[in-house]
């Protein structure tokens, strides 16, 4: 049976509560197989370290990475549990196209910039942990993203590139995420990002789309907010 561990912070746990996680009860996910990990006030990065470090400990062969502004396909659950193995990508943007990564079959060195949804095996997630503690907090190569508190996914890539990089991959699509921060207040890590809008590059549930920004309309606290 997958395992998936939702990341969230503060400022998204009313979409996460109302919505994603519930999407994911609807199509049959047991709700004990949901392990949300909510940020405290850590920040991006120091919380994404938490949050694989919790991930490090559980009796499981590989958990489903979520980010906390996705939207999941309608069969969602479905490919999740079919491709339950490995080290599998369910999300691409245009950064990946821009580095011609391709769909189907990769490597930890052509594997997309996948953190709104990946399939991390546990001993990944357990040496990455270790590597990162021992490293990258105190190696002036990262100051720079550590005082930023993010790039998260990007100090990832590099750890699976020196690491892992003939790792067998795999580059779902279609994908089974679509982004949909600017639907619900824009990117929180990044919000001077000068493409506001970063989508799925395989998305085939546009209707799941329409039908969320109907539903996020008629909700009081993204009307209050203006989200």
């Amino acid at each position: 049976m997958a395992k998936y561990m939702i990341h969230a912070c503060t400022d998204r746990m009313h979409y996460v509560e109302f919505y994603l996680i519930p999407s994911m009860v609807e199509q049959g996910i047991d709700k004990s197989d949901i392990i949300l990990y909510a940020d405290s006030g850590d920040g991006c990065l120091q919380s994404h370290v938490k949050s694989f470090m919790q991930a490090s400990h559980l009796p499981y062969d590989g958990v489903w990475h979520l980010q906390d502004d996705v939207l999941i396909c309608s069969d969602f659950k479905e490919r999740t549990e079919k491709y339950d193995n490995g080290l599998v990508c369910g999300f691409a943007s245009y950064y990946d196209s821009r580095k011609n990564w391709k769909e189907g079959e990769a490597t930890g060195k052509n594997m997309w910039y996948s953190f709104p949804c990946m399939r991390i095996p546990t001993a990944i997630i357990t040496h990455y942990v270790n590597w990162f503690n021992t490293w990258v907090w105190r190696d002036n190569q990262y100051k720079h993203w550590v005082d930023e508190n993010k790039h998260d996914d990007t100090i990832f890539r590099i750890f699976m590139e020196n690491y892992y990089p003939k790792y067998p991959a795999l580059n779902l699509a279609p994908n089974l995420v679509e982004h949909i921060d600017w639907l619900i207040g824009g990117s929180i890590v990044n919000a001077f990002r000068k493409d506001k809008i970063v989508r799925s590059i395989y998305w085939n549930d546009e209707d799941r789309v329409e039908e969320l920004k109907e539903r996020l309309k008629n909700d009081l606290y993204y009307r209050q907010t203006k989200c």
